[in-house]
């Protein structure tokens, strides 16, 4: 039995995130605009969306000098804004 490869993740250079929450339908979509203008919708199920928050302080707490990190000046390069697979890199 031949076994299936998962897909290699996609990673894409975001430029900006936002969220819309759905409450009649109790969902939260995080929504990715890539470099290349690509939008990239995940959605999060009912309250999945504070596990994603407190990871997000847990790392902030981990690494606090990640809040110093910039925005890259060269965000224009083309290399920098195709999204790819991560085998790619």
């Amino acid at each position: 039995m031949a076994m299936n490869a998962s897909p290699a993740p996609l990673r894409c250079h975001a430029v900006a995130m936002d969220f819309a929450a759905y409450l009649d339908e109790q969902y939260v979509e995080l929504r990715v605009r890539t470099a290349t203008g690509k939008t990239i919708i995940v959605v999060c199920d009912k309250d999945s969306i504070f596990s994603i928050q407190q990871h997000i302080e847990q790392i902030g707490r981990a690494c606090p000098e990640i809040s110093t990190w910039k925005t890259d000046a060269n965000i224009g390069d083309a290399t920098r804004n195709d999204c790819h697979t991560h085998e790619q890199e």
